[in-house]
């Protein structure tokens, strides 16, 4: 569970901060930022757009959010915090990150893009939508494990595996390298 992101989102629902300028790391993402939402809720997304995935310092895999200012802009939270007060808070205190994510697509592009393979989830297209993509030979793409918000293991893999891991492209430069259901494909960041 994300409790430092349901923290931030259970005092937005009461109160939404804007800027808090006296904080030490403030502006972390640009001036101006909103601050309400400061541990995203959706973390992490493992959609290229807001961030990527990168080894940390001590050698371990995790999802940097550093360029992502969309969770940060007045209007998105104010979006975020609409959305979710229509849930009862137990239930978002009890659900799991999927439900998470399927909240982030249904806010950005107003339904579930994302996949259930038997117990994996697919995440390329919501990684592809709206990008110009080219079909390739082969390629490969990552099965992510996930305990709780913690990447406890990455892998690349060339089949969709059933065995509840979450699907996501490889990212290559400005290119995303995945499979669409039907061929692999090669996409533009």
């Amino acid at each position: 569970m994300n409790e430092k992101g349901l923290i931030d989102l259970f005092s937005a629902m009461n109160s939404i901060l804007g800027s808090i300028k006296e904080c030490a790391y403030y502006p972390c993402h640009f001036e101006g930022q909103d601050c309400s939402l400061c541990y995203c809720i959706f973390y992490p997304c493992f959609i290229y757009k807001f961030g990527d995935l990168v080894i940390s310092s001590s050698g371990n895999y995790t999802w940097s959010c550093k360029r992502c200012e969309w969770i940060h802009r007045k209007d998105k939270v104010e979006e975020i915090v609409t959305y979710f007060s229509s849930f009862p808070k137990q239930l978002l205190i009890d659900t799991n990150w999927e439900f998470f994510s399927k909240s982030l697509q249904e806010i950005l592009f107003g339904s579930e893009i994302g996949q259930r393979i038997g117990k994996s989830y697919n995440l390329m297209p919501v990684n592809f939508k709206f990008s110009r993509c080219r079909r390739i030979e082969s390629g490969s793409f990552l099965a992510v494990e996930l305990l709780g918000t913690e990447i406890r293991n990455v892998r690349k893999i060339r089949y969709f595996e059933t065995n509840g891991v979450i699907l996501i492209p490889l990212k290559s430069g400005d290119f995303l390298i995945g499979h669409d259901g039907e061929s692999f494909v090669e996409c533009e960041l």
